[in-house]
């Protein structure tokens, strides 16, 4: 009885053993399977990583590529811009001196020789005579443009009601002429800007302000400052006869003359304000209605 119990023991012991090494066969196999399969998976990655790195190493040297050529055509464009804007200088500049002649000369005949002179040659005298006037304040204003453009700005901190009351007095004689009323309401802030060209952009805002208004209607100019954040924003509003939704981006470029045939104007103010308000680092726009006058405005950064 002993001996079959014993027997029965080293059966199911060997049972076991033969079980366990099979087990152990299977686990072995899978190790090794997993193991090829890890190798092929870290092969992989670092070809992937390889090629990762050529890629990128393709990209930064696209990127440098592309960078230098940007810098290249970047200065190239600047120089061509300064080349261009110097030319107008100087063709402006020289074309002033025979405009003047020729409006001398013109002006000279109606004065001295009118009475020889027929109606139509008294007209054509004086049609030659208002040509050079508007032709010498085109000019005038295309040099005020090319020297917003050219000049050196260094900011500094500007008292804004010293400029006003500069513009103010400087077309105190238009405001009389004109039966007008500029109004200015504080408290002016300090901000940072070039002070000969923000005199110059606050009395082209003026001025326009002054011309283009409805015949029958006196003009009413207000300014005021208001901060905004770390800026400050001065309002020009007028009761002017106002500029269509459509036209309001267009007044800011060169040559914009929206009333041309109402109103006299080179169509170049706007475009110096503009240009002056973007080299001090501000911000320009306008406000309209229709028959409802403008309220112009610029940013310039708090001093």
């Amino acid at each position: 009885m002993k001996a079959a119990s014993l027997h029965e023991k080293t059966v199911a012991m060997n049972e076991a053993l033969m079980l366990g090494s099979l087990r152990q066969h299977e686990l072995t196999a899978a190790a090794e399977s997993l193991n090829i399969r890890l190798h092929e998976e870290i092969g992989e990655r670092k070809l992937a990583e390889a090629a990762l790195r050529r890629a990128q190493a393709q990209l930064s040297a696209h990127a440098g590529e592309l960078e230098r050529v940007v810098a290249e055509r970047t200065a190239e464009l600047a120089a061509t811009n300064q080349q261009l804007e110097a030319f107008v200088y100087s063709i402006a500049h020289d074309l002033r001196a025979p405009l003047r002649s020729m409006q001398g000369f013109a002006q000279l005949l109606v004065e001295e020789a009118a009475a020889g002179l027929s109606e139509t040659a008294r007209d054509c005298a004086n049609r030659v005579n208002k040509s050079a006037q508007f032709m010498d304040s085109l000019l005038g204003d295309l040099l005020a443009f090319s020297r917003v453009s050219q000049q050196l700005v260094e900011l500094t901190s500007v008292n804004l009601e010293t400029v006003v009351k500069s513009v103010s007095s400087r077309l105190q004689k238009d405001i009389h002429e004109k039966n007008a009323r500029v109004k200015s309401s504080g408290p002016w802030p300090a901000v940072l800007a070039h002070e000969p060209t923000l005199i110059q952009v606050l009395f082209n805002l003026v001025s326009n302000a002054l011309k283009f208004v409805a015949p029958d209607v006196s003009p009413l100019v207000h300014l005021r400052a208001e901060e905004r954040g770390g800026f400050i924003r001065v309002w020009v509003e007028d009761n002017g006869i106002g500029i269509a939704p459509d036209h309001q981006d267009q007044v800011f470029h060169v040559f914009t003359r929206l009333q041309g045939e109402k109103f006299q104007g080179t169509g170049i103010g706007l475009a110096i304000v503009q240009k002056g308000i973007e080299r001090m680092g501000g911000r320009v726009g306008v406000e309209s209605v229709p028959g409802r006058g403008c309220r112009f405005w610029f940013e310039l950064r708090k001093a």
